[in-house]
C-alpha cells in the first residue's frame, strides 16, 4: 500500500518547487538586484538551487512512497530519508527567514523596510521592479505546510509497526 503521509510530503515539496520557479520567472528585482546588475543576481541562483534540492527530496519522496520501492528499500531507509527531508525543510525556512538580515546589501534603509518588501500583501513602492508581492510569503507558508506534514509522515512511520506501511 502506498505511504499516502510520505507521497503528501513529496507533493509538497514538488508545490514548493513552482512556487520558487514561478518566483524566478517573475520577480525582476531577484532577478537584477533591484536593477543594480544583470542578470542574474546571487540571491536568484540561492533560490534556484533551493528549488533543485525541493524537486530532488520531493520526487525521492514521491518514489520511495511507491509500492514497488517501498518493498526494496528497508524501513530504516525510507525513515532515514523522511529525516532528511524534513531537516531540508527547516533550512528551506530558516532560509527564507534569516534573508531578512541581508537588507543592507540590497540597498534597503532599514531591516523593516525590507521586511515590508518581502512580506508586504501589497507591493512595495520606491524603486522596486516588478514581482508579485505576495509569492515569498506563499512560498514560506508552503515550506511550514511542508515541514508539518513531514513531521506526521515522519511520526507515523515511527510508530508503525515493523513490516507494516502506515497509510
Amino acid at each position: 500500500m502506498t505511504e499516502k503521509r510520505t507521497l503528501a510530503f513529496g507533493v509538497l515539496f514538488l508545490v514548493d518547487l513552482v512556487i520558487s520557479v514561478v518566483m524566478l520567472a517573475t520577480d525582476k528585482n531577484l532577478q537584477t538586484d533591484f536593477g543594480s546588475v544583470a542578470p542574474y543576481y546571487i540571491h536568484w541562483w540561492g533560490v534556484l538551487a533551493m528549488a533543485v534540492v525541493d524537486l530532488v527530496v520531493g520526487l525521492a519522496l514521491v518514489f520511495s512512497s511507491v509500492p514497488a520501492m517501498e518493498q526494496k528499500m528497508s524501513a530504516r531507509l525510507r525513515r532515514a530519508g523522511t529525516a532528511a527531508a524534513i531537516l531540508w525543510a527547516v533550512i528551506a525556512i530558516g532560509i527564507m527567514v534569516g534573508v531578512v538580515s541581508e537588507w543592507s546589501q540590497l540597498g534597503f534603509s532599514s531591516m523593516m523596510q525590507f521586511e515590508q518588501y518581502l512580506f508586504g500583501p501589497t507591493p512595495f513602492g520606491h524603486g522596486v521592479l516588478s514581482y508579485i508581492p505576495w509569492l515569498y510569503d506563499l512560498l514560506l507558508a508552503a515550506y511550514l505546510v511542508t515541514l508539518a506534514v513531514g513531521i506526521v509522515a515522519f511520526l507515523k512511520k515511527s510508530g508503525a509497526p515493523t513490516g507494516t506501511s502506515s497509510t
